[in-house]
Order: structure tokens, then C-alpha cells, then sequence
């Protein structure tokens, strides 16, 4: 079988293949090491029968996702993901030293109870994270649970493989990633529900999985056990497990239950989280490096702000209520046409004047309606969309200021041009008056009779009133000294 990778390949020209670290059925594992960082790194390659499998594909960059949201200290971290050039999809991972729980089990045999219940008490912290954001791994087994030390010396357990997870908020997952009634996961660990497909598979089928992992840390054998494939299946749905404490006698009847309880057929008598399930766990776990009320009480933190954080990037979109008549459809004689209102209680931000309502309906909005719909309220609240509106408004009208400053510097305003000084000329038209029409073609029958008491116009030059009354052409004044040849047109400028 050809490897997607050699030793000695540079990944992505940053990271430089050193040694294989494992491979399994559809991918290989390699340390490499950072050129530039001089970091060590895991880097998950897909191997290259897989790559022409468009659902093999999407499982692998599925499991990068889903890592890539995870911040448990209990997930190996994802850094970075991409295509080599023979087109195989790799993730730059955490390195990890260490070795997973089935090959300490292989080398130990069982394990205390107080030992296997902390590692199961690190599992669960990575579920409760998990859960809360809507994935279930679907594929939990020793071989998945990786032991490795904390960065004080202490054991520390991380989940491995989020392959075969499945997202419980992306709807026809079924159709689109997995096969109608396909069984996804590991015949050992698979609850009843995955073996009989269902669709609707949730965490509590990863409470079935640590049941059978706390089993077989315990007695070194799993629960259900056969020959072959349909053996295995035919006992998981209908044989009973047998106690822990029948295969191992110095284990206490609080850990059989404790694990019976998780293999319970009908979910519903399952635990109904892995927070409950890690109640129950404590108790039994051993007290150093953590007391196991502290490893509890992080894990309900864990899943509540998980919870929280999972809730605020979901849009809840309200259910259309089946008695209202489509508005495509005609409504019957009689029948008046149901009104839909928007009730919203505002809260003003505190970056807007104080009492100015936001009437703004935003999505999340609960509708409520007169004909006995749903009915509540929401409270809107300030969004960064609004803030970058306003930061952007300001930018607009501070770069409209720059830029007329810049233009009146870049045009200044012409000077109004001085009041020539009007020259009387041989060859200067007389100046124009503004008359009105009507005045100017009736002046000739309006003429004074005493030519004396016109009065001379202002601004003229060259008229001089005579002695008795009269007026006659001055000589024309020149400007400067006299010239020679004809009077020039004066040039304004």
C-alpha cells in the first residue's frame, strides 16, 4: 500500500515529516515538526484509497470541524487543515506522548476502579462539551481514548476520532453522510440504537459506549462478546450484561450499577447526560491529583457554558401553528384572517441616548397572535452590526470633512475682479442702462419740456452742462500719457 507521505516531505513548505506514528483503515498518522517554529506536531493524513470517496472525505474534514470547536483540555487540537498535491486532505493536530487505554490495558490487565473511573471523569468532561454543541462521537473505545500527562505531570486522557460524529442540528444528515439504516461505529461499543439505524441517535448513545469501556477497564473483557460481527450485535440486543463484580470480585455494587445503568437497552433508563453520569462516577474515583467534587463541578461548568454558547449561535425559528390558514391559500366564507402582531420589549444600549427605543425586530423575535398562537416576548438585544453601522457613519462624514478642506485648499476661490474705472472714447459704445421696454419705447413722448431739469446720469464722462443749460461733448480724457495711432479697446484684467 502506497503512503500519501514520505519521511522527510515537507507539509504545506512548513512542516517536515520526521517518523509515522500510526495508520489505520483510512488514515496515517506522522509526527512532524515546524520549520519555522521548531514545534512538534501530529499531522492525520487521509491515505489515498479514500481520497476518491466523496463520503470518506467528508468524514475527515467533519472530524476537523468538530475538533476545530472543541476547547476541552481532554480534545487533541486541531491547528490547521488541507490538501496535499496528490489532492489527500491532512490536519495539523497536537502532539501527543503517551498511549491510548486499550494498549495500557494490554500491558497492565484491569485496572483499579478509582484509576478507570478518573479516566472515565476526563472522557466525559470532553462529551459534556460535545453534547452541549450538538455532536455525539458515535464511536467512543479505549482505542479512542488517548493517555497522555498534563502539563502539571498528571494523567490526563483525551478523546480521539470525531470521524463518525454526527451533528444533531444539520437535518438530513442522514441522507447526506451516512446511509439510510448504515450501522457507523465499532460492533463492541455500539448502543441498540445504532445497530437498528436510527436517525435519531443522541448523547445518550455515548453513555452506552462508557459503560462498555468502564466494563472492560475493570475485567479486561467487554460485556458482549461472540465469533463474529452478528454474534456480537444478536447480544447487544438482546442479551443481558452480566455485573462487573461477577467477573472480578473486589469491585463494589456501587460501580455495578454505575455501569449497568449506562447499559440499559431502552435509553430512556440510561443516564440522561454525561454530567449525571459523572455524579454518579465521583464518588468512586480516586482523590489525588483532584478531588472528585472539583473534576464534577468543572464538568457542569463545562457543559453549562457549552449549553450557553451553543444556544446563542442557534437561531430559533418559531414553528408555523397548524390552525392558521397558509396565506396562499384562500381562506373560507366567514372565516375572518387570523393577524399576527410583534410583541417586543426594547432595551436601550448604553452606546444611545438614554429612553430611545430600538425598533428594530430581530431574529429571535417570538411572535404573538390574536387568535390564541404563541405568544411572548424578547428581549432585543444591542448587536455588533449596529455598532460597526454607527463606526462607519462616523468614518463616512470625518472623510467627508477631510476631503472638502482638501479640495478648498487644492481650488481657492477666484477674486472678484476690481470696478473699472469707465473711459470715455471715440470708440467705446455708451454705456448700457437697464430700462424697462415699456418706458423705453414711451420716453420720446415723455420728454421734459425744460432740458435743464433732466438730471445728468451718474457716472458719465465727457458731459458737461453749459452755462445755459445746455450740454455739450467735452473732449475725450485719456488715461496715461498720449500715444500715437488709433485708441485702443481698454483690457480689463
Amino acid at each position: 500500500m502506497s503512503l500519501p507521505v514520505a519521511i522527510g516531505d515537507v507539509i504545506a513548505d512548513k512542516y517536515r515529516v520526521d517518523r509515522v506514528l500510526g495508520s489505520g483503515g483510512m488514515g496515517l498518522v506522522v509526527a512532524a515538526t515546524h520549520l519555522t517554529l521548531r514545534t512538534r506536531r501530529a499531522i492525520k493524513v487521509m491515505l489515498l484509497h479514500g481520497v476518491g470517496s466523496p463520503l470518506c472525505v467528508e468524514r475527515f474534514l467533519r472530524e476537523a470541524r468538530a475538533l476545530s470547536e472543541l476547547r476541552s483540555t481532554h480534545v487533541a487540537r486541531v491547528y490547521d487543515v488541507g490538501r496535499l498535491p496528490n489532492e489527500a486532505p491532512f490536519m495539523v493536530m497536537e502532539y501527543l506522548e503517551g498511549h491510548t487505554l486499550l494498549s495500557r490495558l494490554a500491558q497492565r490487565g484491569p485496572l483499579p476502579a478509582e484509576e478507570a473511573a478518573v479516566y472515565a471523569l476526563h472522557a466525559c468532561e470532553a462529551l459534556a462539551e460535545a453534547h452541549a454543541r450538538g455532536m455525539v462521537h458515535r464511536d467512543l473505545k479505549p482505542d479512542n481514548l488517548f493517555l497522555t500527562q498534563a502539563h502539571d505531570g498528571s494523567p490526563c486522557v483525551k478523546v480521539l476520532d470525531f470521524g463518525v460524529s454526527k451533528l444533531l442540528h444539520d437535518e438530513g444528515e442522514g441522507s447526506a453522510r451516512t446511509t439510510t439504516g448504515a450501522i457507523v461505529g465499532s460492533p463492541l461499543y455500539m448502543s441498540p440504537e445504532q445497530i437498528n439505524g436510527a436517525h435519531d441517535i443522541d448523547g445518550r448513545s455515548d453513555i452506552w459506549a462508557m459503560g462498555v469501556i468502564l466494563f472492560q477497564l475493570v475485567t479486561g473483557e467487554c460485556p458482549f462478546a461472540g465469533s463474529n460481527v452478528l454474534e456480537i450485535l444478536a447480544q447487544i440486543a438482546n442479551k443481558k450484561p452480566p455485573p462487573p463484580s461477577a467477573l472480578r470480585k473486589d469491585l463494589k455494587a456501587p460501580l455495578d450499577a454505575v455501569i449497568l445503568r449506562c447499559l440499559e437497552k431502552d435509553r430512556a433508563l440510561r443516564y440522561p447526560d454525561v454530567v449525571a453520569l459523572a455524579r454518579a462516577l465521583a464518588p468512586l474515583a480516586r482523590a489525588e491529583p483532584d478531588p472528585p467534587a472539583s473534576l464534577v463541578a468543572r464538568i457542569e461548568r463545562v457543559y453549562a457554558t457549552a449549553t450557553k454558547m451553543a444556544s446563542m449561535s442557534t437561531v430559533a425559528v418559531p414553528k408555523a401553528d397548524t390552525r392558521y390558514t397558509p396565506a396562499r391559500a384562500e381562506p373560507e366564507r366567514g372565516t375572518p384572517e387570523p393577524t399576527h402582531t410583534i410583541d417586543i420589549t426594547l432595551t436601550p444600549p448604553p452606546w444611545t441616548r438614554a429612553g430611545m427605543p430600538m425598533m428594530v425586530p430581530t431574529e429571535g423575535t417570538v411572535l404573538a397572535s390574536s387568535a390564541g398562537g404563541l405568544t411572548g416576548t424578547h428581549v432585543v438585544k444591542p448587536r455588533r452590526a449596529m455598532v460597526r453601522h454607527f463606526a462607519a457613519a462616523a468614518i463616512v462624514l470625518a472623510l467627508s470633512a477631510s476631503l472638502g478642506k482638501l479640495l478648498s485648499l487644492l481650488n481657492p476661490p477666484m477674486p472678484a475682479p476690481a470696478s473699472p474705472v469707465p473711459v470715455a472714447s471715440s470708440d467705446m459704445p455708451p454705456p448700457r442702462t437697464t430700462t424697462n421696454t415699456r418706458t423705453a419705447l414711451a420716453a420720446p413722448k415723455q420728454a421734459p419740456k425744460n432740458a435743464s431739469s433732466v438730471a445728468r446720469p451718474a457716472g458719465s464722462v465727457g458731459v458737461v452742462p453749459s452755462a445755459s443749460g445746455s450740454t455739450h461733448a467735452s473732449p475725450p480724457v485719456r488715461m496715461g500719457s498720449p500715444q500715437k495711432g488709433p485708441a485702443r479697446r481698454p483690457s480689463f484684467r
